[in-house]
């Protein structure tokens, strides 16, 4: 019966339609007779024929299922080719009407802007913005747009503003017009403002928009405009929580604590995030409050709604337990919550790696636990990530889950990374490569992995198979990390192979990285070393100041490159003030223990620490300062050897040599292979007279590191104060087939002959030194000590001019030309000398003290009271005490009591203990000292050594016999 009606409500319409189309064509009205004089049957059939033919002439869709709907199909396909975004979509064999005006442009804005979003994760940002503006130009009222290319053109004009700050400065300095100094900085398009305030004036109500717009300000650094643009944001929305959690940054950010914690638990009330929960709960401890806090953490960890929010809350509530109450255990429960939360109903969703990383670390802030424990809770955690993964693979083949990638326990591969870290840490090459394996064949996805295997094969000499996992890294996704290690990788090894890096594309993969991320710290650090090494100081200083302003991550890194730069300029007390800047940013500003403790260690902080401690020794020689910077690195950082090793040097410059010994001790804990942690221990031995330990010391320190040529030198400097010359020349030999670059070697050997008597030898061997580096100015000075000593007193001077023309930093050599200059009796000429000296480096006290012996010789008393003044104020305690030479008669006679002592005396149980970790057991004889330092003694022939340095054949005969006291070579 519905049929029946159908097709008559059908044939009704079909003959009105008739009817009236017979009035307007003659065709028609012929058509009408024909209809009226056949059947009922032929008259419908016709009409419906007649009705599909009408319908598709006015592009109307048919209702009813007939013949026609093949030709329907192909006309459809048809259209839909010629205009992608005007479809017809079928439902049930019947197709629906087609969409209005406004839907079709709303459908292509959408698709517009996927497409605009996926080109600006590719790094595309050109094309993204000139898609997302083709949308404003079709739908001029799409706040996401205006969203999107706002903040994409903010993150454009931040980092062209690091290439570009140089003109901008020069023309506003001229004078210029702001406006069109603005106007020359950014592109010919709408700068990010215009973009902002054109898209505000469109979609007044988007909240999104004004929050943007203020966070672009607060980068410009105008705060004031800022907060009126946030206002206004929370004038439209007074609950929001992203421009509750922006407004508190910024008004903590300025001190204003009362005002960010009022904003943050309004941002709380109706929509709770976990940056409001864990913004708040910070500054609820820093003000002393930690258990409000930790019930701030309680109470809103089931609100999260989200995995990701719900696990950032655990871990800010476990680390509270950790920091502040010193609660491991229930900061393990937290963790162990974290992820027994987000199983899933089938306990088999992926979790977050976060909890994982910090239930592997847990324990290392209070230094209960060290790497050695981190890595083999990541090595068991690992372990079961891969079993996990064999499992669903094998349960995938030959199934319905086919083709499927399993579920695995955690969604990415930070663990393996982690782990691989610690490896690569402990010099685990091999190891490490293994495991990020291991974690790529897991995770090929991840692009952090491809970055850090890079990172180890370039550490092992792979530099082609290092570039490849580089540029794999970022064809997944380009990112800031990456690029850098890329250029950096450039600059070290060429892709051309000719030794020249190319700059060019240096400086282009920098500028990427800092388009892709404008609060990169470690991108400021790397550009700005690249300017300062070319030489471009003006440009490094602009590009650490604008890392500074732009509030980068990794701050000290950017603070720690400025202070290099003001120290490469001779510029001592800028460096200070930079790394004292650098260091107030993580100082107790409270002096509060829950807030040091709560407070974020940041083991970069060491390098600040330890430049600012060796610039108050060396420098100031304030000994004191640079302890308590020391104490302030090993803050954040309590395991860095090159710290303790510094704080050992403190203790050994105030007197402290017990105190030295275990910095010493712990240094070499931290690191076996620390070199100069060895050399400076043995060193403090050896000036204390206590030989045995010493040649324990350098021992040990040979055997973790064979091609430290210091400790060679120290060593052979050792024996020789000892007596035994054959031995030390054999040290010396040995270190120079193992470090033939270290020009010491080469000093310290020639000294010994010259000392010995043998003073062709020693020209000799002076001379392959300065071959090897003419502006070395030691070599100089034994040069001229050489002449001296053979009679040659005319080359003397020469000399010494030659080496203050090679090395015209080395101010000893000034003052050896002055005193050279003093015994022929110039001087005025020694005068000006020792003045220039002062003037290269003011801080050189030996200076003085030769100045003043000038002045008291020629009975000066003006220039006495002038020179008391100026050390005065360059050395404020006891300015005017000589510097006493290391051989005199005095030292001598002590050191003779130590060393007397020190033969006899017993080894210190914390070197005993290095040394019988390390493998090392001392004895007296000489016979076993190839055994110590790997065998490489034993083939060492010092003469054939030297005749083969200098160009000598064997056939020279015994003229060539160098070593007169040295009977028993061959060993």
């Amino acid at each position: 019966q519905k049929g029946q009606q159908r097709d008559s409500v059908s044939y009704k319409s079909s003959l009105r339609l008739s009817l009236s189309s017979s009035r307007t064509s003659s065709s028609d009205s012929k058509r009408a007779i024909i209809d009226a004089t056949t059947s009922t049957d032929e008259k419908i059939s016709q009409l419906k024929g007649q009705h599909a033919q009408n319908k598709r002439r006015k592009q109307q869709r048919p209702n009813n299922k007939n013949n026609n709907n093949n030709n329907n199909n192909k006309s459809r396909t048809k259209k839909s080719n010629n205009n992608r975004y005007n479809k017809r979509r079928g439902n049930g064999g019947n197709f629906q009407q087609r969409c209005s005006a406004p839907q079709n442009k709303k459908r292509k804005v959408r698709h517009l802007y996927s497409k605009a979003r996926s080109l600006e994760k590719r790094g595309l940002w050109r094309e993204a913005s000139s898609m997302l503006e083709s949308i404003l130009e079709l739908e001029p009222r799409d706040a996401h747009s205006y969203l999107a290319l706002g903040r994409l053109q903010s993150r454009r004009e931040r980092g062209q503003r690091v290439g570009e700050r140089k003109h901008t400065k020069q023309e506003t300095a001229s004078g210029g017009d702001r406006d069109d100094v603005e106007k020359k900085t950014t592109t010919k398009k709408k700068d990010a403002r215009q973009i902002f305030q054109t898209g505000t004036a469109h979609c007044p109500e988007s909240v999104h928009l004004w929050h943007a717009w203020a966070m672009h300000e607060q980068s410009l650094g105008d705060v004031p405009r800022a907060r009126e643009l946030l206002d206004k944001a929370l004038e439209i929305d007074p609950w929001n929580g992203y421009v509750c959690h922006v407004y508190g940054l910024l008004e903590s950010a300025a001190n204003n604590a009362a005002k960010a914690r009022r904003l943050w638990q309004r941002g709380l009330t109706y929509r709770p995030s976990a940056a409001l929960v864990c913004s708040l709960g910070r500054l609820y401890v820093e003000e002393g409050h930690a258990r409000s806090a930790r019930e701030l953490y309680r109470t809103y960890i089931p609100k999260m709604t989200e995995d990701r929010e719900r696990i950032e809350v655990y871990l800010a509530a476990s680390s509270l337990e950790e920091t502040v109450f010193r609660d491991v255990e229930r900061a393990a429960e937290l963790l162990k919550e974290a992820l027994s939360g987000g199983g899933g109903k089938d306990g088999n969703m992926e979790q977050d790696s976060r909890a994982y990383v910090a239930l592997a670390r847990l324990g290392t802030s209070g230094g209960l636990v060290d790497d050695a424990v981190v890595k083999k809770r990541l090595r068991e955690i690992c372990t079961k990530q891969s079993r996990v993964n064999a499992r669903a693979a094998a349960s995938n083949d030959g199934g319905t889950n086919k083709g499927r990638s399993p579920k695995f326990l955690v969604k990415d591969g930070r663990l393996f990374n982690a782990w691989a870290k610690l490896e690569s840490k402990s010099n685990n090459l091999r190891e490490a490569k293994s495991i990020l394996r291991r974690g790529m064949a897991m995770y090929p996805s991840d692009h952090t992995l491809l970055q850090a295997a890079g990172n180890v094969e370039e550490r092992m000499g792979n530099v082609a198979a290092a570039r490849e996992l580089y540029g794999a890294s970022l064809h997944l996704e380009p990112a800031a990390p990456t690029l850098i290690a890329y250029a950096m990788l450039e600059l070290r090894s060429p892709e051309d192979g000719r030794g020249r890096a190319n700059v060019t594309m240096v400086r282009k993969l920098l500028d990427e990285a800092l388009l892709i991320d404008p609060k990169h710290g470690p991108a400021y650090n790397a550009f700005g070393n690249l300017e300062r090494r070319e030489g471009n100081a003006d440009r490094a200083k602009r590009l650490y100041e604008d890392g500074i302003e732009a509030n980068c991550t990794d701050a000290p890194s950017v603070y720690h490159g400025l202070a290099k730069l003001h120290l490469s300029l001779g510029e001592v007390e800028e460096a200070r003030s930079v790394l004292r800047r650098g260091l107030a940013l993580f100082d107790n500003k409270r002096n509060d223990d829950n807030y040091n403790a709560y407070s974020r260690r940041s083991e970069n902080v060491a390098f600040l620490a330890h430049t600012l401690a060796m610039i108050e020794l060396n420098v100031n020689n304030n000994a004191p300062e640079a302890k308590e910077a020391l104490k302030r690195g090993l803050w954040h950082c309590r395991n860095s050897p090159q710290l303790l090793l510094a704080m050992g040097l403190c203790e050994s410059r105030l007197g402290n040599e017990e105190g030295a010994r275990d910095m010493f001790e712990r240094s070499l804990t931290a690191d076996q292979r620390h070199a100069q942690a060895w050399q400076a221990f043995g060193v403090m031995e050896m000036w204390a007279g206590n030989f045995r330990t010493a040649k324990t010391l350098f021992e040990c320190g040979l055997k973790n590191s064979p091609t430290h040529g210091a400790l060679w030198q120290a060593y052979g400097t050792l024996e020789s104060w000892k007596g035994n010359i054959s031995e030390a020349r054999l040290l010396f030999a040995a270190g120079i087939q193992k470090c033939p670059n270290h020009v010491p070697l080469y000093q310290g050997w020639a000294c010994l002959e010259l000392r010995s008597g043998d003073v062709i030898t020693a020209k000799r061997l002076i001379g392959e030194a300065l071959t090897k580096d003419k502006r070395n100015g030691s070599g100089w000075l034994v040069a001229a000590k050489i002449e001296e000593k053979m009679g040659n007193v005319g080359l003397v001077g020469l000399i010494l001019r030659r080496g203050i023309e090679c090395a015209p930093g080395d101010v000893e050599l000034y003052r050896a030309l002055a005193e050279h200059e003093i015994n022929r009796g110039k001087i005025d000429s020694a005068r000006e000398l020792l003045e220039k000296g002062i003037e290269i480096n003011p801080l050189y006290a030996p200076l003085y003290h030769s100045l003043a012996e000038l002045e008291a010789r020629v009975f000066n008393i003006e220039g006495l009271a002038r020179l008391n003044k100026r050390t005065a104020e360059m050395f404020p305690s006891d300015a005017m005490a000589p510097a006493l030479p290391p051989y005199t008669e005095k030292r001598m006679q002590a050191w003779g009591t130590k060393i007397r002592h020190g033969r006899s005396a017993k080894i210190p149980d914390g070197v005993a203990a290095l040394a019988e970790k390390i493998g090392v057991e001392y004895t007296d004889t000489a016979n076993n000292m190839s055994s110590i330092v790997g065998g490489s003694l034993e083939d060492v022939d010092p003469e054939t050594l030297l005749n083969s340095m200098c160009g000598f054949g064997n056939e020279g005969g015994d003229g060539l016999m160098m070593f007169q006291d040295a009977p028993d070579l061959g060993r």
